[in-house]
């Protein structure tokens, strides 16, 4: 397995469009024990759906996900690899922060595939509302999900990711595996 591995996903996860990249992903967590957890849900429902699609989908690779109720050290001792589905970044950001000594430490060890709002928090940061948020800054990128288009002319590190399409980023910010219609600029 690929330790300190970042897999951003462009959203629209879980489904046949991004199954290029998601076999990648497969491939290098095989035998690995995988947590989700859904902190960007912003309701129970929501919760609900986003592990049962999830599990039902990582499920047909013959890989089972095991629910994360926080982000702690002691949630993420267990697990080899971690997904933080999409739903709301802000949301994602507000439960992440407080463990993010935990998650710099888990990463060390293993992978995070963050798709849509999971990618998002996992860069320097992000824009939302026209309002510009920091992220976890596990690398030194922002992550443009649902990217679709020309990349923006502005200063830094941009990966475009449209729908279905995805980027491995190891963390020393090479690139490790890239789907078709990823878009980068330094």
């Amino acid at each position: 397995m690929l330790s300190g591995t970042l897999f951003l996903h462009g959203g629209n996860e879980f489904h046949a469009d991004s199954a290029e990249f998601d076999q990648h992903f497969v491939n290098v967590i095989s035998g690995a024990k995988v947590g989700i957890f859904p902190g960007a849900s912003v309701s129970e429902r929501d919760r609900i759906a986003t592990v049962a699609f999830a599990s039902g989908y990582f499920s047909l690779y013959g890989i089972e996900l095991e629910e994360l109720k926080d982000l702690s050290a002691s949630e993420l001792a267990p697990i080899d690899a971690l997904i933080l589905p999409g739903g709301s970044p802000l949301h994602l950001l507000e439960k992440s922060l407080p463990h993010r000594d935990a998650l710099d430490e888990f990463l060390d060890r293993g992978v995070i595939y963050g798709a849509s709002a999971g990618a998002m928090v996992l860069g320097r940061g992000f824009t939302m509302a026209g309002a510009w948020h920091s992220g976890l800054a596990f690398g030194q990128f922002e992550a443009l999900v649902h990217f679709a288009g020309e990349l923006p002319a502005r200063p830094g590190l941009l990966y475009g990711l449209p729908e279905g399409g995805g980027l491995a980023v190891a963390r020393t910010g090479e690139i490790l595996a890239k789907s078709s219609g990823v878009e980068i600029r330094a």
